[in-house]
């Protein structure tokens, strides 16, 4: 389904809000329309209306209001078409070119009575069919607007919400780090991707593998050597006939692509070209704010994050009896583990960022060989012991997992783009092995919900543990530099200052980012002038930030700054100065240009003096935004820093340095 149309139309809504409340009231109607609303991305429209929303762009209770009554009227159509035909539905055009949709609705309906029109309508497939359903089984009109009614309701705020979400951080991130909402988008179009993915694949195959199964047994027959070693594993019969088919078919996709990487690459140049535009991107990513994440997640990586958790596993399937898995989980893992040895010895071919630091962060993807192998077959292990409905999701988190780490080493660099997917699909191959051995040997059940509880307890505590002793030392080692240069200070303050960057950040929605003065002096001394003046240094803000930002009436000591980023660093220092409104101030802002003027290659810094005042989003989150200071009053303030040289330049900007000793000083 193409849904590039939706973008255009989010972007004409961002341009007329007015309409808001109209679009979103005919998507409601049209997505819950019997069978039509399959064909309608609402969500995706709802989601890009909740950021709007959570951006300050349009008021929410509007679109709450004609969200849920356009949910109403098209619940209401689709109820009365079912009642009207009844069973003969299924053969009125264009029903009768969808008979599964409504049989699988009839069969959720008569499971879940009158529960399905409250559960019906927030499950995507089922919105536009559980109306049209109740009305051909007989439900009564009453019974069917008393639950509908509170369901549209609570659906509307529900499907916004997340985008609310989305949009108000999203604002929050390019206000304090530009490049953490480019970071963020990623994340989630990735992720999303990873969900829909899996997902797709795991029903694709579910619906034919039996076919495929078939046709797969009918071919082999025909080949006596062939048929001997199919027989077992494509027999019908047996009750893993789907898992080892569909393992099998993964197998194959792993090794084929894997294949076509490694043996193609040497002699195409597009591997190379677009490892290094992936590598170029992640470093014009990098940002002080995503960066302690991103380093936590590369942790997963880690061989005592990753090995405690099997090593638990395999004590409990050894302990209750459980040989057969307990051995090919041994094998799994010391296969993972050899593999990723194996390659991290002979392979020495990963990225390395200029400053980033330790050899020991440079193993070769294979990190991401053993995370796979680990993740990969415990899920294989895990859907064998729940329930077939719930079998798609351990590959589900899984999948979700494994993209966040590997975005997560794409991101710090230590991964090229095509690395990681000969790591990932290495793990695959491995796997899928190890996974049709264990699904056509295993014997008798465990609890799933305990070896669960205990692999992710275990892999939960030692991510934790590793992040505690190593978070620091990371980031440090892997923090990217800062673009270093010289100039002579004579040059710099006669013109060369016309040569540094002008603004912190390129993002339009953020208002104040250009930078106002150019300081040449020492740090020490620059607190303490501006402490003479009645400026205050800010304290840090710590992880509490979130929740004093949950405050729909917040002060200006009870709300911290947090750090502007700058090429991925934040400042060096922040001062404020208070406001007669509580609700307002001052900052001073100073960050490292990454230049250093001779003689004695002292720091020059950029700052940017600002005023800030509290931004409500959602009624309940509140954060600092700042706006341009005006020019006479930048230049009152820069002024009363009368231990410093202040030669005013360019338009809003100024430099500033160490006085030049006088005669007399000079000749004392």
């Amino acid at each position: 389904m193409d849904t590039a149309w939706t973008q255009d139309l989010l972007a004409w809504v961002a341009q007329n809000p007015g309409w808001t409340a109209v679009l979103v009231f005919a998507v409601a109607c049209i997505e819950s329309l019997v069978l039509i609303g399959i064909l309608i991305p609402g969500i995706v429209l709802l989601f890009g209306v909740g950021a709007m929303i959570g951006m300050g762009a349009v008021d929410m209770w509007p679109i709450w209001l004609w969200g849920s009554v356009g949910a109403f009227v098209g619940d209401s159509l689709s109820y009365a078409v079912g009642r009207r035909y009844r069973e003969n539905l299924v053969e009125v055009w264009p029903f009768s070119r969808y008979p599964v949709l409504l049989d699988r609705g009839k069969s959720f309906f008569r499971r879940h009575g009158n529960k399905s029109i409250l559960a019906g309508r927030f499950i995507g497939p089922l919105r536009p069919v559980i109306p049209a359903t109740a009305g051909m089984l007989g439900m009564t009109p009453g019974r069917f607007l008393g639950i509908d009614i509170p369901a549209c309701i609570m659906w509307s705020p529900a499907y916004l919400l997340p985008g609310m979400l989305f949009g108000a951080s999203l604002e929050v991130a390019t206000e304090y780090a530009g490049r953490l909402s480019l970071v963020l988008l990623i994340i989630a179009a990735a992720l999303w991707l990873a969900f829909w993915l899996v997902w797709a694949i795991y029903d694709f195959l579910l619906r034919h593998s039996a076919n495929w199964l078939a046709r797969a047994i009918k071919w082999s027959h025909r080949h006596p050597v062939v048929g001997k070693v199919s027989r077992q594993l494509l027999d019908p019969e047996q009750p893993e006939a789907f898992s080892v088919a569909a393992l099998g078919l993964l197998l194959l996709i792993g090794l084929w692509t894997l294949a076509l990487l490694v043996f193609f690459s040497p002699f195409s140049s597009q591997p190379e070209a677009i490892d290094r535009a992936v590598l170029m991107q992640s470093a014009a990513l990098r940002n002080h704010m995503a960066d302690p994440f991103m380093v936590s997640i590369m942790q997963l990586s880690r061989w005592w994050v990753l090995l405690p958790a099997p090593a638990a596993v395999l004590l409990f399937l050894a302990g209750a009896g459980h040989g057969r898995a307990a051995i090919h989980w041994l094998v799994a893992i010391v296969g993972g583990v050899l593999i990723q040895l194996g390659i991290g010895w002979t392979l020495r071919a990963t990225p390395q960022l200029q400053g980033a630091g330790l050899d020991q962060f440079y193993v070769p993807s294979s990190a991401l060989t053993l995370c796979t192998v680990v993740l990969g077959f415990f899920t294989v292990m895990l859907a064998r012991e729940i329930k077939e409905a719930h079998q798609k999701w351990p590959y589900l988190a899984a999948a979700l997992l494994l993209t966040l780490l590997a975005l997560a080493r794409l991101y710090l660099g230590l991964d090229w783009l095509s690395g990681a997917l000969v790591g990932l699909l290495l793990g695959v191959a491995w796997t899928g092995i190890v996974g049709i051995a264990y699904r056509l040997r295993a014997e008798g059940s465990f609890s799933g919900a305990a070896v669960a509880a205990i692999f992710f307890v275990t892999l939960g505590i030692s991510l934790a543990w590793q992040i505690k002793q190593n978070l620091a030392d990371d980031l440090q080692a892997l923090t990217p530099e800062l673009p270093y240069s010289t100039q002579q200070q004579a040059d710099w303050w006669h013109s060369g200052w016309a040569g540094l960057p002008r603004e912190r950040t390129h993002f339009s929605s953020v208002s104040a980012r250009r930078f106002n003065a150019q300081l040449a002096v020492p740090l020490e001394e620059l607190q303490s002038a501006l402490a003479a003046v009645g400026w205050k240094q800010a304290p840090p803000a710590d992880w509490q930030w979130l929740m004093k930002a949950l405050n729909p009436e917040p002060r200006i000591n009870d709300l911290p700054l947090l750090g502007k980023d700058y090429l991925g660093h934040a400042e060096v220092l922040i001062m404020r100065l208070r406001s007669q409104d509580d609700a307002r101030q001052f900052t001073f802002r100073v960050w490292d240009s990454g230049m250093r003027l001779k003689p004695g290659l002292s720091p020059l810094y950029l700052a940017q003096l600002s005023e800030e005042s509290v931004e409500k989003r959602l009624a309940f989150f509140s954060y600092w935004r700042a706006e341009p200071v005006d020019a006479a009053w930048l230049g009152e303030q820069l002024e009363s820093l009368e231990a410093f040289d202040l030669r005013p330049v360019g338009e809003g900007l100024y430099l500033l340095r160490e006085k030049a000793p006088t005669e007399n000083e000079a000749g004392s």
